[in-house]
């Protein structure tokens, strides 16, 4: 039988955070709960970086109106790390964001501020490319992304373009590839 991986910290000491509605919920040594009863020593490594991240906390005190530290631990968190990937949240004491993906991220405050668009090699990526690129993933045409996304057929093809120039590929498939190896789709 072969070898499946199976998601950090169901049979292994990583930790995934998680979403699940409006709460912010981590896997970690094959057990699930609460983000916030983690112990302490695995929330400081994001307390870390919430505090050195000035623009997010703006966001979240200004943005979203947040007060309590825990709440604002909890948000920067949740939409920082919230999305079930392949890749742990926090392995051997370092963090790895996830991908946006959330169901408000079109009309968001704190998109790519919370939330972060993966880096591309040539360039960064803008909001409407990141979910024409979410899109191509999932396998929609031009004609459906001008739909979805409300643009027009010659708008979808210029971004696309941009899109090729900054991940350094040729074609769909590559950029489809590139979704799936940041955890977009």
């Amino acid at each position: 039988m072969p070898h499946t991986k199976l998601p950090a910290g169901i049979e292994d000491k990583n930790l995934e955070i998680y979403r699940y509605g409006k709460e912010v919920n981590a896997v970690y040594d094959g057990k699930k709960g609460s983000y916030l009863d983690l112990p302490m020593e695995m929330r400081e490594p994001f307390q870390a970086e919430y505090i050195a991240d000035k623009a997010a906390q703006h966001c979240i005190v200004n943005d979203f109106g947040i007060e309590l530290a825990d709440a604002q631990e909890e948000k920067f968190v949740g939409c920082r790390y919230g999305n079930w990937d392949k890749t742990p949240d926090l392995a051997n004491g370092i963090t790895t964001h996830d991908a946006p993906n959330c169901s408000e991220e079109k009309h968001c405050k704190g998109f790519n501020v919370l939330c972060k668009i993966p880096e591309a090699p040539n360039g960064k990526i803008t909001k409407q490319e990141y979910f024409i690129i979410r899109l191509v993933g999932n396998g929609k045409l031009d004609k459906e992304i001008a739909l979805d996304l409300n643009i027009r057929i010659p708008t979808v093809r210029t971004h696309l373009n941009h899109i090729r120039e900054k991940l350094q590929v040729n074609n769909r498939i590559e950029i489809a590839l590139w979704a799936q190896s940041k955890g977009i789709v």
